[in-house]
């Protein structure tokens, strides 16, 4: 039974040698210094850090910054208690670049010819400072307001392209700023 339950460990390994990285856990930091098809990174209380993927990326934690860096492929990150940073690699197309915090700041450093369809939200926490949306690329920004648990919020959106628009941004906080690079 011991050997069974070691090769049922083992098989998933081999048979996604050649796949995307899958991480869980339910306390911890998650460090992947490469992902050359990509990941999948959860964490219930812990940051996530990639230093490069080839692949599209999946990175959600509750409790936690992600940081990304080298990113040739799409992302999906999300966090409900910390930032986000992501250094896209590589202008590419039919990309989607998505990002969320709720409670930190998100911040996008892109490829000087990288062509995308913006789409950024930031909605203001309650008391503090306001918060802003600061981009290298040119984005319309429009002010706002709805009501969230009863009480009025003010809710910055910003809208914009830039050559093509052949991939896809969308950004989205609730009390931190936004800040798309380019380099």
């Amino acid at each position: 039974m011991r050997n069974l339950a070691f090769l049922l460990l083992l098989v998933p390994l081999t048979a996604t040698a050649d796949s995307k990285i899958v991480r869980n856990t339910m306390g911890g930091d998650i460090d992947v210094p490469s992902a050359p098809n990509g990941a999948v990174l959860r964490t219930m209380g812990g940051d996530i850090r990639l230093e490069s993927s080839g692949g599209d990326v999946v990175a959600k934690t509750m409790g936690g910054n992600i940081r990304v860096r080298r990113l040739s492929g799409s992302i999906n990150a999300g966090t409900m208690g910390g930032n986000v940073d992501i250094e896209v690699f590589g202008a590419g197309s039919c990309r989607s670049i998505q990002a969320s915090s709720m409670g930190g700041f998100l911040e996008v450093t892109l490829p000087r010819e990288f062509a995308g369809d913006f789409e950024i939200e930031l909605e203001q926490d309650d008391g503090g400072r306001l918060h802003r949306i600061v981009s290298d690329v040119p984005l319309h920004i429009t002010e706002s307001s709805r009501y969230r648990w009863f009480r009025k919020v003010r809710v910055l959106t910003a809208t914009g392209r830039s050559g093509s628009g052949a991939n896809r941004v969308r950004l989205s906080t609730i009390g931190g700023d936004i800040t798309i690079r380019t380099r």
